[in-house]
């Protein structure tokens, strides 16, 4: 079943990118990168959350390739390549794995990332083997 969020376009963070321009289709309708995404079948904002996740050449490339395959009017290579740089800056995030890198490395360490701390997870299945070794020893009569 597709996903119905109604209230998705209030919270989004990439709504300056899915509502942006891509230009004119040959029969003079503007094109918007969510009209563009959604030619692709999929959700348009879950392809724009992965696109956001990737390191900027990569998006770059990305959204050059599905300009190419969904926009209907004729491009050429360097308008298109023109066209997905300036999309891929309207993403949230986007940036080259190096520079990604040196942000996450100037950032100080969140207590869920500092070693020596325990995780939720971590956590949650120490007392669920606690709990399991409880109901063993209560039923082999030890407790």
């Amino acid at each position: 079943m597709p996903d119905t969020d109604v209230f998705r376009l209030r919270k989004s963070n990439l709504n300056t990118f899915l509502f942006a321009d891509v230009g004119t289709e040959s029969n003079g309708m503007p094109l918007s990168v969510v009209s563009m995404l959604g030619r692709l079948g999929g959700d348009p904002w879950a392809t724009a959350s992965r696109l956001a996740g990737q390191p900027r050449d990569a998006a770059v490339l990305e959204l050059a390739e599905i300009i190419t395959g969904t926009a209907r009017a004729e491009r050429s290579n360097d308008e298109i390549m023109a066209i997905a740089t300036r999309l891929a800056s309207l993403l949230p995030g986007t940036g080259s794995t190096s520079s990604r890198a040196a942000r996450a490395a100037s950032s100080p360490a969140t207590p869920s990332s500092a070693p020596g701390r325990w995780s939720g997870g971590a956590l949650a299945m120490v007392l669920l083997v606690l709990a399991a070794a409880v109901l063993i020893l209560r039923v082999a009569g030890f407790l």
